[in-house]
C-alpha cells in the first residue's frame, strides 16, 4: 500500500512516499481504508528523535495517530461492520495514520458524525481527547468558573473554548491580532490580543489551559485563583523522565527541577498543576462524536495536503500559527494543497 513515512529521525528530509508492507490486521482489531490523517506537533519531536528512548522507531515508519476513514474488515462480534464510517487516535505504540490501510483496536474506534467530512473528522481525535480529558479528569472544570485558554486559535485552542462554552464556563481566551474577530466566532466572553494585553490583568483563573507553557507557564500559575488548577503540556518532576525521552542527564535535570518548581509555585497558592497526557479511548471519542453530531462543537481545519506532501504540512505546522488543525488528504493523493 502506499504511504508516507519516515526513512529515519531528522528533518523534513527524511519524509517520504513509497510502498509499504499492507497491516496485519490482529485479534480485536479492525481494518480501515484511510481517507484522511490529522497533524499533530508531538510528531515533529517524535521525528526528530526526542522520544527515541521512550518510543523508539523502527524505519521506516509511519507516523500520524489522528485518523478516519471506513471499516474494510472487522471481527465477528465486532460493534463496527464493513462499510461503516470510523474516526480514532491511534495508540502511540502504533501510529501509522499516514496510509492507505491501517489496523486499529476496535475500542480505540467510534463512529463518525454525519454532518462533518472526513477531513474534518480527522482533525479532532488528538485535540479533542486532550481536551476532554484535562477538562473533565484533571481539572474538573465546571460551569460559571473563570477559564483561560491560551493560543485559543490554535487546534486544541478552538475546541477547548467550544468544549467549555457548552460547559457553561466563563472563557477568556488569546491570540494575536488578527484572530480576535476568529475568537469572538468561537462565543468567548474575552478576547485577549498577547501582543497588546496582558492576560494577568483580567484574572484571576479557576482554571488555565495552556496549550503553550514556555514562557507563559510562570505567568499562567501566578494568574491562577486559590484552589486553581493549571493545566499544561507536560508534567515531570523527575530526571528519569525527561531522560527517557533522550535528554542528556544534565539538562534532564535542569528540566526536571524546571518542572518541580512549577509544582511548588502552584502548591505554594494553594492551586494544582497538572500534564495532560492523551490516552486514546472510543467511548470518550463517541461522546465527542455526539457533541458533534448535535452541533455543540465542531472542527475547525485551516489548510489541507496530499499524502504526498507530507513535508510540506510539517512546514506549515511549525511555525506554529495555524488556525485550527492541519490535515492530509490521504485518498487525494495528487490534489494541490488547499
Amino acid at each position: 500500500m502506499k504511504a508516507a513515512f519516515l526513512t529515519g529521525y531528522g528533518g523534513n528530509e527524511v519524509v517520504t512516499l513509497g510502498e509499504v508492507p499492507d497491516p496485519v490486521v490482529k485479534d480485536g482489531e479492525v481494518l480501515i481504508q484511510v481517507h484522511a490523517a490529522g497533524v499533530n506537533p508531538v510528531e515533529l519531536a517524535i521525528r526528530a528523535g526526542h522520544y527515541r528512548q521512550l518510543m523508539p522507531l523502527a524505519f521506516p515508519h509511519v507516523p500520524g495517530f489522528d485518523v478516519s476513514g471506513v471499516v474494510l474488515q472487522a471481527p465477528v462480534d465486532s460493534d463496527f461492520q464493513v462499510g461503516d464510517e470510523v474516526f480514532a487516535r491511534l495508540s502511540n505504540q502504533t501510529s501509522g495514520a499516514y496510509a492507505e490501510q491501517v489496523a486499529v483496536a476496535q475500542n480505540l474506534l467510534a463512529r463518525k458524525p454525519s454532518n462533518i467530512s472526513h477531513i474534518e473528522a480527522a482533525s479532532l481525535p488528538t485535540v479533542a481527547l486532550t481536551t476532554w480529558q484535562a477538562f473533565f479528569e484533571r481539572a474538573h472544570l465546571k460551569a460559571r468558573e473563570r477559564l483561560l485558554v491560551q493560543a485559543g486559535a490554535g487546534g486544541v485552542g478552538t475546541f477547548a473554548i467550544q468544549l467549555a462554552k457548552h460547559v457553561g464556563a466563563q472563557v477568556t481566551a488569546t491570540a494575536g491580532t488578527a484572530n480576535q474577530a476568529f475568537l469572538k466566532e468561537l462565543g468567548v466572553d474575552r478576547a485577549l490580543d498577547y501582543t497588546r494585553e496582558r492576560f494577568e490583568d483580567v484574572g484571576p483563573f479557576d482554571v488555565v489551559y495552556d496549550g503553550v507553557s514556555g514562557d507563559l507557564t510562570e505567568r499562567s500559575i501566578l494568574s491562577l485563583a486559590p484552589g486553581g488548577r493549571y493545566v499544561g503540556l507536560v508534567r515531570m518532576s523527575d530526571a528519569r523522565a525527561f531522560m527517557s525521552l533522550g535528554l542528556p542527564e544534565p539538562v534532564a535535570r535542569a528540566a526536571a527541577a524546571n518542572v518541580a518548581g512549577f509544582e511548588a509555585l502552584a502548591a505554594s497558592r494553594n492551586a494544582e498543576f497538572h500534564g495532560p497526557l492523551t490516552r486514546p479511548d472510543g467511548a470518550q471519542l463517541g461522546e465527542i462524536a455526539a457533541l458533534i453530531q448535535d452541533g455543540i462543537v465542531q472542527p475547525f481545519v485551516s489548510q489541507v495536503f496530499p499524502l504526498s506532501q507530507l513535508a510540506a504540512a510539517y512546514a506549515a505546522l511549525a511555525t506554529g500559527h495555524t488556525r485550527g488543525k492541519i490535515v492530509v488528504d490521504v485518498i487525494a493523493q495528487d490534489v494541490s494543497k488547499a
